[in-house]
């Protein structure tokens, strides 16, 4: 879904904090194949535009102090200012009122859009046609718009709305088209690439994935014969929910060796991971922080579509993914400072599933 860690589990860490604010909207998100039991989703603005709205009023207010308490100049200048610093005032306390009303609730097949102003759209899952969707940190595009059958915008939204995440992941449980721009960041592009497989696929395609992997080591190794260093790599299975932000990656337990006859549970997550070793002993960085890559590759979650409880997601991005935070060792790895040590890691890596 993101770049992950690759010098220490903080990253991931930050992946799970980034889906709770994708989450925390007041709503939970149910099993929508249980009769009787809607599915929501809000995607708002959050805190921001208050807090930016807040904090342009207040510094609207800061600027007429002066000009109350030392006026100066003519009548027409005083008036001026006195005329700037209500519209800066009025233009936060717009910002707040009409970032709080913006929004696009979701229940179960129905959406309602409500804009800025408080006018509502409301329209179904089967009116819409497709979506087209841009992050581009570089061109300082960010959108996700919805059109109907017949091409005509339904409601524009942003990718740094709350709760943007899962309405995405909410189309494409239910086979909306979305239409990516060629610029957006590695971020939304991973969040698309996304298959849902089922559990007999899984061995096939995290193996085939791993020898993958594999070649971009191998490559990256030779390429870079002067840091003179080995991967200790493989898969790794985890819960989410037993992972903690304390521990480092490789301190984690893991989950390799629990069987589950039920199937597999949600939150159980498949990952590659790698740790840089020197000489037998793991290479960790000035802050005691294993120096790793960390790929996910499947995850068990709950599903968005009606009649289903859980999909079994399958990140079909495992190359691009591994090229950035390989890309990245290398340009980090000359310019700090690195130290050795035995280690012992705390869940299993395996060679094939």
């Amino acid at each position: 879904m993101m770049r992950y860690g690759i010098n220490s589990f903080s990253a991931r860490c930050k992946y799970r904090r980034l889906r709770e604010r994708h989450s925390s909207n007041g709503f939970e998100i149910p099993q929508s194949g249980i009769k009787g039991v809607s599915m929501k989703i809000e995607v708002n603005e959050g805190k921001l535009p208050c807090i930016v709205g807040g904090g342009t009023a207040v510094a609207g207010i800061l600027f007429a102090v002066p000009l109350v308490m030392y006026p100066n100049g003519s009548m027409a200048v005083r008036l001026t200012g006195y005329l700037v610093v209500a519209l800066i005032i009025c233009i936060g306390i717009g910002m707040c009122m009409m970032g709080r009303k913006r929004n696009l609730l979701v229940e179960d097949r129905t959406l309602c859009y409500t804009d800025s102003f408080g006018r509502k759209k409301t329209f179904s899952l089967d009116e819409i046609g497709y979506c087209r969707a841009a992050l581009e940190e570089k061109g300082g595009r960010d959108y996700l718009k919805i059109y109907d059958l017949l091409g005509n915008k339904l409601c524009k939204l942003e990718i740094r709305m709350k709760n943007s995440a899962l309405f995405l992941q909410y189309l494409m449980d239910n086979q909306v088209r979305i239409e990516c721009s060629e610029a957006s960041d590695n971020y939304l592009k991973s969040m698309l690439c996304t298959k849902t497989i089922c559990e007999e696929e899984i061995p096939a395609n995290i193996n085939a994935c791993l020898e993958e992997a594999k070649k971009y080591v191998w490559e990256w190794g030779k390429l870079h014969k002067e840091f003179d260093v080995d991967w200790k790599m493989g898969i790794a299975a985890y819960l989410e929910d037993e992972l903690s932000e304390k521990k480092q990656l490789w301190e984690q337990t893991g989950c390799s060796g629990k069987a589950f006859p039920s199937g597999l549970p949600e939150g159980y997550l498949l990952v590659i991971e790698g740790y840089l070793q020197k000489d037998g002993l793991f290479v960790l960085d000035s802050k005691g922080r294993a120096v790793m890559f960390y790929v996910q590759v499947i995850s068990v979650s709950k599903s968005f579509r009606a009649g289903e409880t859980l999909k079994i997601r399958f990140f079909d991005n495992v190359g691009e993914e591994l090229a950035w935070q390989l890309g990245w060792l290398a340009h980090a790895l000359p310019r700090n400072r690195y130290h050795m040590e035995a280690l012992s890691l705390q869940h299993e890596l395996l060679e094939r599933l």
